[in-house]
């Protein structure tokens, strides 16, 4: 879709901001331990003074990407290219940046998704209108992750999350010397048959025996997904394990680019794609592996990598407007809101009983409390 307003950058500013997590809720899984986020906002103008906003969810663990290399990439590199450019859709800008540098993905995503927030606001409307296959879904059933905690934590903040409304459950599984099963089984006689129990391996196995036997240890628990149980760089492997477990396959890690997607979906790697702009390098591009996966018959959900409620924005725009994601069957990993100790955002984002409620308002809907004079 074209605009015929054109979309011109006067001023780009990259500022590095840090989130502290709660510290009841600091994530534990085979990637690591995640209790504090050094992420980038991104701000552009344009002449007539608008503003978009995208933030680079920067985890080093994760992705390799520090806020700081972010912010030096942009300010030196992409900045001077982009201020003072007009562009049809945000998707031409995203091709320059990535003809100036490989990779990256959540520095270029911030500047992306800046831009959808932009160019929708320059014409009034929420950006869903601009990539939209259907009327948004007004709230979106989100999913908590439960790191791998001791047991009594486990049981403990799945309660809380339950009491607070939330009916599915991630479980952060297959870090050493945590007994997943116990864990799971503790909160299953709990809470009974009624929450949605999913794990996320984070690719913590590299052989897919290893992740058969894991995976079939807990079916007694009735999982309903099992996310990204082999390394990341082993998409065969994940392929081999689902052929062998009855439990849909989620692909997180191992599908960052449309030709990760390719790639997997040759081999039928995977049942759903995790989606988030920042891992697939722009707002653009997740949009454009939403259809592929699509047309190919599989179905999204969204990932994220702890972003703020400033991130989040982009994430509800994108469940909510795209068929992809039946968000009423398999909820999103949507519930930043409940791991910071205050919102990124003027106006926090609202989750009521369990649901991410979708920010009202032009562009994404929200507006960093940081924005630079």
């Amino acid at each position: 879709m074209k605009t015929s307003i054109p979309l011109k950058i006067k001023r780009l500013v990259a500022d590095i901001n840090v989130h502290p997590v709660r510290a009841d809720r600091v994530v534990v899984s085979a990637a690591g331990t995640h209790d504090r986020s050094e992420f980038l906002t991104v701000t552009l103008e344009d002449g007539d003074g608008l503003r978009g906003y995208g933030e680079a969810a920067t985890t080093l663990l994760w992705s390799g990407e520090t806020a700081q290399g972010a912010k030096w990439l942009i300010d030196s590199v992409f900045a001077p290219r982009l201020v003072g450019a007009s562009f049809d859709h945000p998707r031409d800008a995203l091709a320059v940046m990535d003809r100036l540098a490989v990779g990256n993905p959540f520095a270029k995503s911030a500047i992306d998704t800046a831009l959808w927030d932009l160019w929708a606001k320059q014409q009034g409307v929420p950006a869903s209108k601009l990539f939209g296959d259907r009327a948004p879904v007004p709230a979106i059933p989100t999913r908590v992750s439960l790191g791998a905690y001791p047991l009594e934590k486990t049981l403990a903040l799945a309660h809380e999350f339950w009491v607070a409304g939330i009916r599915t459950l991630k479980f952060k599984t297959g870090v050493a010397g945590v007994d997943d099963p116990s864990r799971l089984r503790a909160v299953r006689d709990a809470l009974g048959d009624e929450p949605v129990f999913t794990v996320d391996y984070n690719g913590a196995f590299q052989d897919v025996d290893t992740a058969v036997k894991h995976i079939e240890s807990l079916l007694p628990m009735n999982i309903a997904l099992v996310e990204q149980p082999t390394h990341r760089d082993r998409i065969h492997a994940m392929a081999e394990v689902r052929k062998r477990v009855k439990i849909p396959i989620l692909a997180d890690e191992s599908i960052f680019t449309p030709e990760h997607l390719a790639e997997a979906l040759d081999l039928d790697a995977f049942d759903y794609l995790s989606v988030y702009p920042g891992k697939n390098g722009g707002f653009s591009r997740s949009v454009e592996m939403v259809r592929t996966a699509a047309q190919a018959g599989k179905l999204c959900a969204i990932g994220n990598n702890g972003e703020t409620d400033l991130g989040h924005a982009a994430l509800a725009s994108l469940a909510s407007a795209l068929t992809a994601f039946p968000v009423h069957k398999l909820a999103c990993d949507l519930a930043g809101p409940l791991y910071y100790e205050r919102s990124s955002v003027t106006h926090p984002l609202r989750l009521e009983r369990g649901e991410l409620v979708l920010p009202d308002g032009p562009g994404f809907g929200v507006t960093p409390r940081s924005v630079p004079q």
